[in-house]
């Protein structure tokens, strides 16, 4: 099979600007591959989906590009105030976004037409982040006040509320969500916590404590959690199981600045800094390689890259021989084509060899004996004959 050897990495800054760099596995090393000024504003989030991009700002506007063009592909400018958080839909077919002016739309990958608006999702508070359940058919929106919010995407419609102020310890702090890889649960991160949710209890399973204030956060595993603080340190959390009581924290060096954002690839870690700087780690959180771009990002996604050569052209030949094999036993009756039909006993190979000799031919290597679709024409003769003496003795009754 074929492996994916590199990625895009993608990334939005306070200086308007979006950048693209390309890491490459072989030579560990990320150059920048594209420079995109269409925004007015700071870029607060990006999101992929197959070969589009899609990026929100403080001007107001999404902008949706197409990466294989590299170039701007529409312009949507239904929101009020600040776009903060994008995503797509698993299947590719919506895109979601929440803003400072509290509304919450489902647009149409395609046309790009607002299907659902609710203009009013937090009760006119700002949206803060948006998080899509694997399936499609659940989403989580939290508000900056201080409510999580879970929209059924099936009926399109509010399903329940929760109000945090009695749930987590610090709710107000709290600016991103994060659906572990399981599903069944989901982390909040904000100021010192990370609280851990399950969506079949509907509550907290457990309270994280750290050190430092938590800038963000992604799962690595089911188990296991990255948090980045804002003295560019971050760690490997180990969760475990919701009865245990005491957390496993590693604690890593990472950037002179606060960890902004963070990605996964396979499994490699890519963090970008709000100084500039993007490094990519091993599974052992072994430093591969550093970029530097000069200025202070603020959001990042990342864009596998596959080689050329993929098992795709071994399907396709593949089903090209299938098909020739159909044609040729449905072209066969049309050309005459030999029917290939293996005899075991010897004295029917030696009857056929007597009668038939020049419909018979025999293939040395394989010791298969071939016999053409005329030898089934001849045995229908002998029916013919003994028919015509009947038809005659019925005549002769009639008359």
């Amino acid at each position: 099979m074929g492996k994916k050897s590199s990625c895009e990495i993608i990334l939005g800054s306070y200086e308007e600007f979006i950048l693209g760099f390309k890491y490459n596995k072989k030579e560990e090393e990320a150059q920048q591959t594209f420079a995109v000024h269409s925004h007015a504003g700071s870029i607060r989030c990006v999101t992929t989906c197959l070969d589009l991009l899609a990026s929100g700002g403080a001007d107001d506007r999404i902008v949706v590009y197409n990466l294989k063009t590299r170039k701007e592909h529409c312009l949507l400018t239904h929101h009020n105030g600040t776009v903060n958080c994008l995503q797509f839909t698993e299947d590719h077919t919506h895109l979601i976004s929440g803003g400072q002016d509290g509304m919450l739309a489902i647009i149409r990958v395609g046309n790009w037409q607002l299907e659902k608006v609710w203009e009013n999702a937090h009760k006119g508070a700002a949206i803060l982040d948006i998080a899509l359940h694997s399936s499609g058919k659940l989403a989580l929106t939290l508000g900056a006040d201080s409510t999580l919010r879970t929209w059924n995407l099936v009926k399109g419609r509010q399903a329940y509320v929760i109000n945090l102020n009695s749930k987590s310890k610090e709710p107000k702090c709290l600016h991103s969500i994060k659906w572990a890889p399981d599903g069944q649960r989901f982390v909040l991160v904000g100021s010192t916590y990370t609280d851990i949710w399950s969506i079949d209890s509907g509550g907290v399973l457990k309270s994280i404590k750290h050190e430092y204030k938590v800038a963000s956060c992604i799962w690595q595993s089911d188990e296991k959690l990255i948090v980045g603080y804002e003295e560019g340190k971050f760690a490997i959390v180990n969760v475990g199981s919701p009865t245990d009581e005491d957390d496993q924290i590693i604690v890593h060096d990472g950037h002179s600045s606060r960890v902004k954002c963070m990605a996964m690839h396979g499994n490699k870690l890519v963090t970008a800094s709000s100084t500039g700087e993007i490094k990519v780690w091993s599974a052992k959180l072994k430093q591969l390689c550093v970029a530097n771009a000069g200025c202070r990002f603020t959001c990042m996604c990342l864009v596998s890259m596959e080689n050329e050569k993929v098992d795709e052209s071994l399907v396709v030949e593949e089903e090209i021989e299938e098909i020739n094999e159909e044609e040729i036993v449905a072209k066969g009756k049309k050309k005459k084509k030999r029917v290939s039909i293996i005899i075991e006993d010897e004295e029917e190979k030696i009857k056929v060899k007597k009668g038939k000799k020049k419909l018979i031919e025999e293939d040395n290597d394989d010791e298969v004996i071939v016999i053409k679709e005329k030898d089934e024409i001849k045995p229908k003769k002998q029916d013919k004959k003994v028919k015509k003496p009947q038809k005659k003795k019925l005549k002769q009754k009639v008359c």
